[in-house]
């Protein structure tokens, strides 16, 4: 890349409103709310097996750092989907997605979407899908995670907000204003064992924990068939 073009995608990386801070290379680096070092990380939890010539459906990818991750890993098919951030009058911006893609990984397919949409009929099935900052914000997330459920053909990934994570009786916590985190688009907060509970009531017959964070406030899920 010469100086000029350089120059040019600083410029348009600095002028967008970024949720992941993405590296473009070459110094550029997008000023994302999320930390490059923290993607890696979560990189490294998600994707904790080969997906080498895998389809990966990556569900509300926002600015699409997790989508371009499991391009970068050599997935067959990366579609990236999401509606609720590319919204008008949303927090995220579309172009920030279609930018990273441009330039890092043009391969990725792209749909807007609301979650009702997404049905197998339409968008087929799915090694691996990603349902990552979601299931929180949904108000019927049981019914959510049923209709992902039968996109994935070998594993679910899900990453949520959670409560009570040494509590053995399952159950989910409902917030009907700001209450958690101050934001009112936050309604529920599961446990770790009512999430284990409800993958394995929708037929997945192993679900692995892991914890993304020390304050034991998010928990990630590989349910697996």
């Amino acid at each position: 890349m010469d100086i000029s073009d350089k120059n040019a995608l600083r410029r348009q990386v600095e002028s967008l409103r970024w949720f992941h801070q993405i590296d473009f290379g070459d110094g550029i680096i997008s000023p994302g709310w999320i930390k490059a070092s923290k993607i890696r990380r979560m990189s490294r939890l998600i994707f904790d097996r080969p997906i080498v010539g895998k389809s990966v459906l990556d569900i509300g990818c926002w600015d699409g750092a997790y989508s371009i991750e499991a391009a970068r890993r050599g997935a067959g098919r990366v579609l990236a989907t999401d509606h609720f951030a590319w919204a008008p009058g949303s927090w995220g911006d579309r172009r920030c997605f279609d930018l990273a893609r441009t330039h890092l990984a043009p391969q990725i397919e792209v749909m807007d979407a609301d979650l009702s949409d997404l049905t197998p009929d339409r968008i087929g099935t799915f090694d691996v899908v990603l349902f990552c900052g979601v299931l929180y914000h949904l108000r019927h997330p049981l019914l959510a995670l049923e209709q992902v459920a039968r996109l994935a053909k070998e594993v679910l990934v899900v990453e949520s907000r959670i409560i009570a994570p040494f509590s053995s009786r399952p159950f989910m916590r409902f917030y009907p204003g700001k209450e958690l985190d101050g934001d009112p688009t936050n309604w529920w907060a599961p446990n770790r064992a009512c999430l284990e509970a409800m993958l394995r009531s929708l037929g997945f017959r192993t679900v692995r924990f892991k914890r993304p964070d020390r304050r034991l406030r998010r928990g990630l899920f590989h349910a697996e068939r």
